[in-house]
């Protein structure tokens, strides 16, 4: 659903976005607009932004709200040279789990609390907590509260979630662990992806319906 930005906006003045790389047909939670999420390359660091066409009330707020989750619970920064433009401390792009979180995010109704979850997270499979403990270096591993093979096989899941939908790399010989290519921590991510990755075939069945939707309306077709 990639494409080249630089649509027109509502007063004549062409925008520079880069590439658009997620889209949410329809905001609930702001008058049923599109929002998209851009990226772009400058000086070899991706950058992104949340940006709308339409000019209806509340937009901005909206757009600012969002902005502050991805900071919050991703673990995002300000480009310091441009404040509207958001990137990951290591400079690398993240995308398939920046992508997913985006679309989760945008679930929240403007105004929630924002926090960044905890790496411990309640599986109901399992029936007990389920834990990622960071190793450094961007590495990490997946352990359980308690040990059984039903437990076991959680446990097993969770890590090979987080590296299919996290762009994670497995840690040969050593069970459970798994690493950013990066090298860096990213602990506010994989909490935000914990969810997803217990139910990793149900994020990946809905992440096929989203890319099958609508593409982002052009100003004249917004309110």
């Amino acid at each position: 659903m990639e494409r080249q930005a630089g649509e027109k906006a509502t007063m004549g003045k062409t925008l520079d976005l880069g590439l658009r790389v997620e889209l949410l047909s329809t905001d609930q939670h702001c008058h049923d607009i599109s929002l998209g999420l851009y990226r772009q390359v400058v000086d070899e660091t991706p950058r992104f932004t949340i940006h709308s066409y339409s000019r209806t009330s509340g937009v901005e707020e909206r757009i600012a709200y969002l902005n502050e989750a991805m900071k919050t619970t991703l673990g995002l920064e300000e480009v310091t040279t441009a404040p509207a433009w958001l990137q990951f401390p290591c400079r690398r792009q993240h995308l398939r789990p920046l992508k997913r979180a985006f679309l989760d995010l945008c679930k929240l109704k403007t105004g929630t609390p924002l926090e960044a979850k905890p790496l411990t997270a309640f599986d109901k499979k399992a029936e007990t907590d389920l834990t990622v403990v960071p190793l450094g270096n961007g590495s990490y591993r997946t352990t359980a509260a308690s040990d059984n093979d039903k437990v076991a096989r959680r446990v097993a899941a969770l890590a090979r979630g987080f590296v299919k939908l996290c762009e994670m790399e497995v840690i040969e010989g050593e069970n459970h662990e798994f690493r950013f290519p990066c090298g860096q921590d990213h602990h506010a991510l994989l909490a935000q992806m914990t969810y997803r990755a217990q139910n990793v075939r149900a994020t990946m069945r809905e992440q096929e319906q989203v890319a099958a939707r609508g593409t982002l309306s052009a100003p004249s077709q917004q309110n």
